[in-house]
């Protein structure tokens, strides 16, 4: 052996060992790649994706009592004087929420079928609310029974409904002369929502789409509207007379299958298509979710209960969820959320037990919910016309499966993040020491190892290690492949998952 090989086998055995720190930050979850070398997590559990890792997701906390049956329809608005109401919707009635009770403002029984959904517009200082089985039913926000909406000759029922400019939109019609069209889009004259007699004079009309399937979903604008259909996605673009609205074609093979998939938020729009997970701003389709999430989605979800899907926005956050019947689901009862952060375009998943979930407004205050404030009106912060007693944060809503109102803003659930299997030492064994959670919190924070020597062995985690005074937990292992689990015990105070940083001694070569 010459000098120089002698040398470098002699710094091999020191380096072998050295302890060497590496930091292994949780990238986003893609649990539709390969483990092995992945830049990012293999597990993202019971938490939101952020900029720099993850962030807790809270519990549920109880915001009502239950509706009569399953909720197929919610929604928050605010009227023109700036209070918000609440109204829900089951198999047989509408509700507005009075407090902390679901009132029946329901004028004639409703019988929305069990695949059906109650979609929820406001035009005004109006709430509108259609199924299809029943006539469109509306009602003066905050106050009133619901009735039947249009006094025109022709009183079409529809699938879906939304505001484009100044026009009541709907889709997936039937009515006594033409009966169902599932395909056309209808709407109503120029500042109205009771009339949809088709004339001049007041710019009401319809449009059959001749191809694209049937019309799924109807996303409101101010410029513009978006009409999703089964397998196009039409842009309806208002011209005035004689045409009204142009409406053509932005994507000529891309709608969805899944009409409540589709969520907005400004001039983003989201949506589950046949082929995974895309947005468009009306103009360009984008997808999320290749590479990431598709297959796992399509492989877990249950598509016979497509109709139970449901989606929100949290703008403050910057992310879009989606809930829906996955592995594990009973009778077509949503107990996964999707979250996806889009301006990072990362993943994670929850185990939440729902039946609908939609973004809401914090409840105003009435006089007697003012007494758990103060009973003074002397000592109240604002005075009783202030608008800080009507109701404006931002809340992600969801009905549990009792079909009870909660807001998601409790306690945080247990979270659980998996990194993929690295190799420390590319030339062979490593021994683990330590591993230091970067969690920001958690003091109950624990790190499991997942040990083997082959690839091919099955993933095994051994018993988890609680970080100590100096935040590391004490572990033990020499293996060829690791995997590291973080565990955040329920309840836990924090707010930034970023990763763990990994002390381990290069134990031999191959």
């Amino acid at each position: 052996m010459g000098l120089a090989e002698q040398i470098f086998a002699i710094q091999g055995v020191l380096q072998s060992n050295a302890t060497v720190p590496k930091v292994l930050p949780f990238g986003e979850w893609l649990p539709d790649r390969a483990a092995l070398g992945l830049q990012g997590s293999v597990t993202a559990l019971n938490v939101r994706p952020s900029e720099d890792g993850f962030r807790p997701v809270p519990t549920l906390s109880i915001q009502s009592d239950a509706l009569t049956a399953r909720a197929q329809g919610a929604a928050a608005v605010r009227d023109t004087a700036g209070a918000v109401s609440y109204y829900a919707g089951d198999a047989t009635k509408l509700y507005r929420l009075s407090g902390s009770t679901w009132t029946d403002v329901t004028g004639t029984a409703l019988t929305t079928s069990v695949d059906s959904s109650i979609e929820f517009a406001q035009f005004g200082n109006t709430i509108l609310a259609t199924n299809f089985d029943d006539a469109v039913q509306g009602a003066t926000i905050g106050s009133g029974n619901f009735a039947a909406q249009f006094t025109s000759t022709l009183k079409p029922k529809a699938r879906h409904i939304d505001i484009i400019g100044d026009f009541v939109v709907l889709g997936g019609t039937t009515d006594a002369v033409d009966g169902a069209k599932p395909n056309r889009v209808w709407w109503g004259a120029i500042n109205s929502s009771v009339d949809f007699d088709p004339a001049a004079s007041t710019q009401c009309d319809f449009q059959d789409e001749p191809d694209g399937g049937w019309v799924q979903k109807i996303v409101g604008g101010v410029e513009y509207g978006l009409i999703f259909q089964e397998e196009k996605i039409r842009r309806a673009t208002f011209v005035g007379s004689p045409l009204i609205y142009e409406i053509r074609a932005s994507d000529q093979a891309r709608g969805t299958p899944i009409p409540n998939s589709v969520i907005s938020y400004g001039r983003n729009s989201f949506f589950i298509a046949s082929d995974g997970f895309f947005m468009t701003d009306g103009a360009n389709v984008v997808p999320v979710g290749n590479g990431k999430v598709d297959r796992t989605f399509w492989d877990q979800f249950d598509v016979g209960y497509a109709s139970r899907v449901s989606a929100a926005i949290d703008p403050v956050s910057k992310v879009v969820m989606w809930a829906f019947p996955g592995t594990g689901s009973t009778l077509g009862n949503p107990n996964k959320i999707y979250f996806l952060h889009w301006p990072t375009g990362r993943w994670s998943e929850a185990e939440i037990n729902t039946e609908r979930i939609f973004r809401a407004l914090s409840k105003g205050y009435t006089l007697e919910g003012l007494d758990a404030v103060s009973t003074s009106i002397d000592t109240l912060a604002f005075s009783l016309d202030s608008r800080a007693w009507t109701g404006q944060q931002t809340k992600l809503a969801i009905f549990d499966q009792s079909h009870i109102l909660n807001f998601m803003d409790g306690t945080n659930l247990a979270a659980r993040i998996d990194t993929g299997d690295v190799q420390l030492n590319p030339m062979g064994l490593a021994t683990v020491t330590n591993v230091t959670p970067l969690v920001d919190g958690g003091t109950a924070t624990t790190v499991a190892l997942d040990e083997r020597a082959r690839i091919q062995d099955t993933v095994s985690f051994g018993t988890a290690s609680t970080i100590d005074a100096n935040g590391r937990c004490n572990l033990l292992s020499t293996a060829r492949f690791h995997r590291f689990r973080t565990t955040v015990p329920a309840s836990s105070t924090w707010t930034h998952a970023q990763g763990v940083r990994v002390d381990y001694i290069n134990a031999g070569t191959d």
